[in-house]
């Protein structure tokens, strides 16, 4: 029989412990409804996920009861959003928008709230559209207390004695930080922090058990900050070999999660000149998410995969609108060969691209480019 005393999760918000009466999750599809006039039959359009919302009947007990009630209302009134941890759905990134307390003196010991949560989302940015870039940036940061929730939640019953390989995974995910960081041509003012960060992971790997929260959240940063401050070209290629599951570690999993988000958002950062560029860039996402999405199932919470699911769409959506906004590539032929420069002036009136023809099409010798090559379609 199960004991449903261990089933589920301890509860707690922003850290902080609670107990739970009652969890209650609210879901679905935004659809829209649309009636056909004189007809029995009407049109509906999937216009994407509802926001959820949580609503708990919770409560802090015992002879610190004033204490611990004053502690959790802080972490309820502290702004931001911060990771929740629901007894049976798991760890989720969320906002408190109304809570309330209730005290019965029949009930000395026992303090009751009523609070309602709503997924977390993106953090708004008034008057501008939010680059994909950016909004994945965002996601990342906004990721890192759920991550670092799961691990901890996975090691929990991890004895210490049986934790070689998790110290073995932390110090591997630590080495491909570093060779990420050093592909990625960081700026000189971020090395040192970046550095830092590496060797407080690799300094907390002999601790996996006590640490497992500390070190997914400082692997998962620690991408994000390469990912900002690294040129994305370079780093593009750097996170792309990284994003491979080393072993089915927990902390296997939660680099592989980490260096596929920074992949994401390197990828999303790209300068694409043409329509085919920014295509080619959005169907790499593909073959380096689903083989991290496919190790991450049954090895963290389902919150992680949904997590890094929603980086890949933002970036596919920024790929596609840049694609959309682009001109495309087309072939140019000429009877005989010319220099690039007479041909980037010919094209676009502007000498100073000659250089863009010559990268595209891999020639060694701009004075002489070949007579069918490749070239972004004029503006007419």
């Amino acid at each position: 029989m199960r004991d449903w005393l261990k089933a589920f999760r301890p509860a707690s918000f922003r850290g902080v412990p609670f107990f739970v009466d009652v969890e209650n999750a609210e879901g679905g599809r935004r659809v829209a409804v649309s009636p056909i006039a004189y007809s029995d039959l009407h049109v509906t359009e999937d216009m994407g996920g509802d926001v959820r919302h949580f609503s708990l009947s919770a409560y802090v007990a015992g002879d610190l009861a004033d204490a611990a009630a004053r502690s959790f209302t802080a972490a309820l009134n502290a702004p931001g959003a911060a990771t929740l941890v629901l007894p049976m759905s798991g760890p989720v990134l969320v906002r408190v928008p109304r809570w309330s307390l209730s005290r019965e003196r029949a009930r000395a010991g026992h303090v009751g709230f009523e609070i309602d949560f709503v997924s977390a989302g993106l953090p708004s940015l008034p008057f501008a559209a939010v680059p994909g870039a950016l909004a994945i940036a965002s996601l990342i940061s906004a990721g890192i207390g759920l991550v670092s929730d799961a691990a901890a939640f996975r090691m929990r019953d991890t004895a210490t004695g049986q934790a070689d390989p998790s110290a073995l995974a932390i110090a591997t995910a630590a080495g491909r930080l570093s060779s990420v960081a050093s592909a990625a041509a960081l700026p000189e003012l971020k090395q040192p922090e970046v550095a830092d960060a590496i060797a407080t992971i690799n300094r907390l790997s002999t601790e996996p058990v006590a640490q497992a929260a500390t070190v997914a959240a400082a692997i998962v940063s620690t991408c994000g900050a390469i990912a900002d401050a690294g040129d994305p070209t370079a780093a593009v290629e750097a996170f792309e070999a990284a994003a491979v599951p080393a072993g089915g570690d927990v902390f296997d999993l939660v680099s592989a999660a980490g260096f596929a988000a920074g992949f994401c958002q390197t990828l999303a950062a790209g300068d694409y000149l043409s329509r085919q560029d920014a295509r080619r860039a959005r169907d790499r996402i593909s073959p380096v998410v689903d083989r991290v999405l496919e190790a991450l199932s049954g090895g963290l919470d389902v919150s992680v995969s949904e997590w890094l699911s929603d980086i890949a769409a933002t970036a596919a959506s920024e790929l596609s609108a840049t694609a959309a906004n682009r001109a495309p590539l087309v072939n140019v032929q000429t009877e005989i060969s010319l220099p690039a420069t007479a041909l980037a002036y010919a094209l676009y009136g502007d000498a100073g691209r000659a250089g863009e023809l010559v990268s595209r099409n891999s020639v060694a010798t701009p004075a002489a480019m070949p007579v069918l090559f490749e070239a972004i379609a004029p503006v007419t």
